[in-house]
This record gives C-alpha cells, sequence and structure tokens, in this order.
C-alpha cells in the first residue's frame, strides 16, 4: 500500500481524469475467504445442470451478473467437434428431458379436458 499512496500523490488527478481512480484503489482490497462458505457453496453444486440447488429452487450465475461485477463476457466462442461422446451424450439427455415434458404437457391437457 505504501507504493500506492507515493503514487498517487503524483498520479491522483490523471487517475480521477481517466475514471480508474477507485479502481487503483480498490485493488489493494485484500478479499479473506472464508473456507466455510466455499465448501457450503460446493455442495450445493449441481454438476449436471450446472447451478447451485437450494432449498428454495435453483440458482445460476449469469452473463448477466458478471458484467454487473465488471467481468467482460465478450470473447471468442468455443466450438465443440459435432461427432464428439460428450455432444453425443447431451444432445440425448435433451431429447429425453424433452420426451418427458411432452408427456407431462399431455397428460396435464388430457387431464384438463376430462374435467
Amino acid at each position: 500500500m505504501l507504493w500506492l499512496t507515493k503514487m498517487a500523490s503524483l498520479h491522483e488527478p490523471t487517475w480521477k481524469k481517466a475514471g480508474i481512480h477507485e479502481a487503483i484503489w480498490n485493488s489493494t482490497y485484500r478479499i479473506r475467504r472464508n473456507g466455510d462458505l466455499v465448501h457450503g457453496l460446493a455442495e450445493k453444486w449441481c454438476s449436471e445442470t450446472k447451478s447451485f440447488v437450494f432449498s428454495w429452487g435453483e440458482a445460476t450465475i449469469t452473463l448477466e451478473d458478471l458484467m454487473i461485477d465488471g467481468y467482460s463476457v465478450l470473447g471468442s466462442p468455443v466450438f465443440i467437434s459435432s461427432g464428439t461422446k460428450e455432444l453425443k451424450k447431451r444432445e440425448e439427455r435433451r431429447e429425453i428431458e424433452q420426451s418427458k415434458t411432452a408427456s407431462i404437457e399431455n397428460f396435464t391437457l388430457n387431464a384438463t379436458v376430462e374435467t
């Protein structure tokens, strides 16, 4: 932090003009890791849905959340070869889920029409 105090006496007006003054000061903040919190969140993670599963429902981190935190969401796309086993498994899971959803919707529609 000593370096920052020395630099600020010389460059603080420039940092303010450039809009980076607060960012520079915030960069010296030490974030303490809370191991219990990290382990607690890890226990709630579902790798299949890529979300946290809580008693009240599922939650995930979105690109919008990252933008709010100041992270860039722009970048190069990631491509998966269409012949990979992983992609075939994903497609099979998606088809199974779609057929389950269609069955539930048909059941609900039939139950509604009959009553």
